[in-house]
C-alpha cells in the first residue's frame, strides 16, 4: 500500500528552488571574483546568503534543504554570514597597484 503523502521525485526536486537560487547566486559571485572583481563578487555571495535567510524566514519548513535546524537558528546564521560578507566586501580597502 502506498503512502498518499509521499512526493514524486519531480515534486522533491521542484521543492528545492530556494536552495537552487541561493547556490546560483553564490556561483555567480565566485565566477565574478575569479575574473578579478572581488568586491562585486563578494557582494553577490553576501546578497545570496541574505536571500537564503529571507527564504528560510518566509517559507518556513517549505524551504527545502535550507531547513537544517529550527527556523530562527537557520535564519540567524544565514543572515549573519550574509551581512558579514557584505560588510567585509565593502570595508576592505582596495589594493594599490
Amino acid at each position: 500500500m502506498s503512502n498518499p503523502a509521499r512526493k514524486s521525485p519531480w515534486q522533491q526536486v521542484k521543492g528545492q528552488w530556494p536552495l537552487a537560487t541561493t547556490l546560483l547566486g553564490v556561483f555567480v559571485g565566485v565566477v565574478v571574483v575569479y575574473f578579478e572583481h572581488w568586491r562585486l563578487g563578494s557582494t553577490a555571495v553576501g546578497l545570496s546568503l541574505c536571500w537564503a535567510a529571507l527564504w528560510r524566514a518566509v517559507l518556513g519548513n517549505r524551504a527545502g534543504l535550507l531547513c537544517v535546524r529550527n527556523r530562527f537558528f537557520d535564519t540567524l546564521c544565514l543572515a549573519i554570514l550574509g551581512v558579514g560578507i557584505l560588510v567585509l566586501a565593502w570595508i576592505v580597502p582596495p589594493s594599490r597597484h
